[in-house]
């Protein structure tokens, strides 16, 4: 336990490197929007800073306004604000789509400028966007299946996906609408109850078939989506209590117990594929939520700041040099095949990881 202690001690953070990475971070947003003019920023692959682009965004295109808003956040800049809604009022056309992806675009996208910055625009979208979503619910599955569009395939209404748990919980509970409101609990539940195995670990997704739910890998194996289930756990912590905050507790002592290392490979049954930093980073900005939520005994900040000092001194993560900001730690599957990128969703994450553990916003605020 001592040894422990001193390891996190060690790894700690100072203010300097907090801040030198944050600014590289916001600074990196300019050379980003350079690259790609109008278009929306998909990824990156590696520390080419090559980056592929989309007209209307994809699933991705929330990130960047809310990179744009978590700038504002630091900067206080209207100009900063003024891009960022934007970028967001652009994503309305995704209201219609049918996939449980709009959670992630339009939660990052727009909540922090209607949290924050009380935008009554990003907040009737936002409210639009959990009005269009409530209806996917199903009575079967007892929550919102992921839809067919945006990669969910031609059995997507038949598929259950635990990496849009936080922002489907957060933009269905943010409504005014009861009714609505009420799905957010169901929702969460219905997917953790799919996805889990009882004991803390949690799969990427199962499809319903033959009358029963069918695991789309073993529980936990994914560390992606074993950090997706952390966060969307210990939001739910924060928002209703029991039985989320115990559920929150199990599942990131099944990462501490799975994943020693501070960089966690893609997969534990594929170590051959490489390491995702940007599950680390998730995860941590989980346990940041969790320390500040009643009951808990393990020093959660310190292993979770354990995790973003990995992150910000692996080669992933450039702050010096020609691409100050650039963070290539994101695992996953382009047309070029399978592999590390940059991308407007892991920097997101990181940035408010960064920004949470320096203060400079709250762990659930969004």
């Amino acid at each position: 336990m001592k040894a422990m202690a001193n390891e996190l001690v060690a790894n700690a953070l100072s203010q300097a490197q907090r801040s030198r990475a944050i600014e590289a971070l916001l600074l990196r947003l300019e050379a980003i929007e350079q690259a790609c003019g109008e278009a929306f920023p998909l990824y990156s692959p590696a520390l080419e800073d090559r980056w592929m682009l989309s007209s209307g965004g994809s699933w991705l295109g929330g990130f960047w306004a809310g990179l744009w808003w978590l700038r504002a956040r630091v900067s206080g800049a209207a100009a900063d604000r003024d891009k960022a809604i934007r970028i967001g009022q652009r994503l309305a056309d995704k209201l219609q789509a049918p996939t449980l992806n709009r959670s992630m675009i339009f939660w990052y996208g727009l909540a922090p400028g209607a949290l924050w910055f009380e935008h009554a625009a990003s907040r009737q979208l936002l409210e639009q966007a959990g009005a269009a979503l409530a209806p996917a619910f199903s009575q079967s599955l007892g929550c919102i299946p992921l839809g067919c569009d945006m990669g969910g395939g031609p059995d997507g209404d038949r598929r259950i996906a635990i990496d849009t748990l936080a922002p489907t919980l957060r933009l269905l509970a943010y409504h005014p609408q009861g009714s609505v409101r009420q799905l957010a609990s169901q929702h969460v539940q219905g997917t953790l109850d799919a996805c889990g195995n009882g004991q803390g670990a949690y799969c990427g997704s199962v499809h319903y078939a033959g009358g029963r739910l069918l695991a789309e890998g073993q529980a936990g194996l994914w560390s992606r989506g074993q950090a997706w289930a952390m966060l969307g756990l210990v939001q739910a912590a924060g928002l209703y209590g029991e039985p989320f905050l115990s559920a929150a507790r199990r599942a990131c002592e099944y990462w501490l117990q799975t994943r020693p290392e501070a960089l966690p490979v893609n997969h534990l049954d594929r170590p051959e594929t490489g390491v995702d930093p940007s599950a680390a980073v998730i995860a941590a900005l989980a346990m940041l939520g969790l320390d500040g939520l009643p009951g808990q005994s393990r020093p959660w900040r310190a292993q979770a700041e354990r995790l973003l000092a990995a992150v910000l001194r692996s080669r992933y993560v450039v702050l010096e040099g020609a691409s100050p900001g650039l963070f290539g730690g994101m695992h996953y599957r382009t047309h070029e095949g399978e592999g590390l990128v940059e991308s407007s969703c892991s920097s997101f994450f990181l940035l408010l990881a960064l920004l949470v553990l320096d203060g400079q916003v709250g762990a659930l605020d969004c």
